[in-house]
């Protein structure tokens, strides 16, 4: 594409979209997300989409303002429960939210569209997060806030849900950070393959403590790959890496796909 309109910016292959091309604007306040992941019963997952995806229209009209955002909907293609789905939502603040959930009780759509899944789900948790924006802006990243997929996505993307355990301790969280911000410019620098972009890094506030997620978005699976390889021609990268090593108890990571009605594509 030789020209994009000039709310647009393009930032490691991917398009971020500026305040002036929003709906709303992009705010201001860095709020918190809410990460919220179900598993559905085997063999009820093809109904289960069926209804998340008719009344996506509803969610995004209950969910989407000023303060707050709806922004992904993803199910499960390699590294967990496959019959799980992850949907990440952003709130200005706790009263905000309160405000949503109770707009969203008053629905009489949404109640609706519950009645019909509820049966279908085996199990529902959730947890709070803060974005480490100034991490990412350190590396030239906007963070999720400002994220939006390429006009062209393709339909093999998959999105990465990478999970650290971290140790117990009121700096473990601090340090991880240092370090991962210490070692990113590198590592996004020596990757020249085009095919990933870190979307958002955040860490939790309840729930799980001491938990960080990197969500990255490939172009497709097995482009991963060449965005891992070139990772490890970074010395910087490695190191950080090796001491970040040094914090976790556990780490896993997960691939997953947008559904057809996520915002995130």
């Amino acid at each position: 594409r030789s020209s994009l309109p000039s709310s647009r910016v393009i930032i490691g292959g991917l398009m971020f979209r500026n305040a002036t091309n929003r709906q709303f604007s992009t705010p201001s306040a860095p709020g918190f997300f809410e990460l919220r992941q179900y598993v559905i019963r085997p063999g009820s997952m093809k109904p289960y989409m069926t209804e998340t995806f008719a009344a996506a229209g509803v969610r995004k009209a209950i969910f989407d303002t000023q303060d707050s955002r709806w922004l992904s909907f993803f199910s499960t293609e390699i590294g967990g429960s496959l019959t799980s789905v992850h949907h990440l939502y952003w709130y200005k603040d706790y009263d905000v939210r309160d405000k949503i959930r109770a707009k969203a009780a008053s629905s009489l759509e949404w109640g609706a569209y519950l009645k019909e899944v509820r049966p279908l789900m085996d199990s529902q948790k959730n947890c709070a997060l803060i974005e480490a924006t100034s991490t990412l802006q350190a590396a030239g990243l906007p963070g999720a806030l400002s994220f939006a997929a390429p006009d062209d996505s393709c339909t093999a993307v998959a999105y990465e849900l990478r999970r650290y355990q971290l140790k117990l301790g009121y700096n473990t969280v601090p340090d991880f950070l240092k370090l991962y911000g210490e070692g990113l410019p590198d590592k996004l620098r020596v990757d020249d393959s085009g095919a990933s972009t870190l979307v958002t890094l955040l860490y939790s506030d309840s729930g799980p403590l001491n938990v960080v997620y990197e969500v990255w978005r490939h172009e497709s699976l097995q482009r991963s790959l060449a965005a891992r390889q070139a990772s490890r021609q970074s010395s910087k990268w490695k190191e950080a890496v090796g001491s970040i090593a040094l914090l976790a108890e556990t780490f896993d990571t997960q691939f997953l796909r947008p559904t057809p009605f996520s915002p995130w594509q």
